[in-house]
């Protein structure tokens, strides 16, 4: 994970003005995600403060305090387990984190009438269906990673009117600690990678899970109602294999790598890895529909994410 930048821990006073800014309390200071939505151009519209790091995300009390000092129209929570393989061997942390939090904030939300924008998973979902998930289709997880997810959005949609789930897919970065990021470093050393050609998903940039965040922020602080769940993904789907060729193929622009070949494989062969859905294509068209906001392509998103993560490292490997 990546810091994020310094923010103001309180809201300006906007009582005052004809158009008050949204006050919007960003939860997951330091995550990837977190540091995305704040790059985003924020519009004359938003005031964003992350949630100090010294409030205890465990403590219902803190959470509630916290909230209620700073009175936020909209909190946006950016924390989020992330690891599906890993919430399997500590499912504790795994419902703290994607149930009991998400769940925390909504009793918050719904006392001082903030609307809570909370991220969820396509892993609500088998992957039985031949074509694209629908937001009302029935859900069926099938590890746990999805299980929790899929139990704190019924307990929000149940505690808190005012709220919007974003079920994103396949999401990727630029931090040191993301897909990009591992799947260079061991480009650099080893001649021939093995990557999951079976699972198809539709990539998603957090990028552009930032810029969706921001624009229904807009939208629903100038009096839209349109609450409820939402699908969020770019434009098309991809196995890991065809994601890892467009990774490396842009990488080569900005530096000379081992790999020579990338050899696809079955994520069943990967022992001790959670089960996960073979196909699972999200339709985000309720999502234009409502908002107006149209998908991007994502092999342009991982285009501009590639050159972040370059960007960020400082330094422009030179290719041979």
């Amino acid at each position: 994970m990546t810091k994020s930048r310094s923010n103001p821990a309180h809201f300006d006073d906007d009582s005052d003005s004809r158009f008050p800014r949204a006050r919007v309390l960003v939860v997951g200071g330091g995550t990837s995600l977190c540091d995305a939505f704040l790059s985003m151009p924020a519009s004359g519209g938003q005031q964003r403060v992350v949630m100090p790091p010294e409030v205890d995300l465990t403590d219902d009390r803190e959470i509630f305090e916290a909230i209620r000092m700073r009175r936020p129209d909209f909190v946006v929570n950016c924390l989020v387990e992330a690891g599906v393989d890993r919430a399997e061997l500590d499912p504790t942390e795994c419902r703290r984190v994607n149930h009991d939090l998400p769940v925390s904030l909504a009793i918050a939300c719904r006392e001082f009438g903030a609307t809570l924008i909370q991220l969820s998973t396509d892993y609500i979902f088998d992957g039985q269906k031949d074509i694209a998930y629908f937001e009302d289709d029935a859900p069926h997880p099938i590890n746990l990673y999805g299980q929790t997810r899929l139990e704190a959005e019924r307990d929000i949609a149940n505690l808190l009117d005012q709220h919007v789930i974003l079920r994103v897919s396949h999401l990727f970065g630029s931090g040191p600690d993301s897909f990009i990021a591992q799947l260079l470093a061991r480009a650099r050393i080893e001649s021939e990678l093995p990557m999951i050609a079976d699972e198809r998903g539709c990539p998603t940039s957090i990028f552009d899970v930032a810029r969706v965040i921001s624009a229904v922020i807009d939208q629903l602080h100038a009096g839209a109602g349109a609450f409820g769940a939402y699908h969020v993904g770019c434009q098309g789907d991809a196995s890991w294999f065809e994601l890892g060729e467009c990774i490396i193929a842009h990488a080569r622009q900005n530096e000379s790598l081992a790999v020579e070949e990338l050899v696809g494989i079955s994520g069943a062969s990967i022992q001790g890895r959670a089960i996960r859905p073979k196909r699972l294509i999200l339709s985000t068209r309720k999502l234009l529909y409502t908002f107006g906001i149209k998908p991007r392509s994502w092999r342009q998103e991982l285009a501009e994410t590639v050159e972040r993560h370059y960007a960020m490292e400082g330094v422009k490997h030179e290719t041979h």
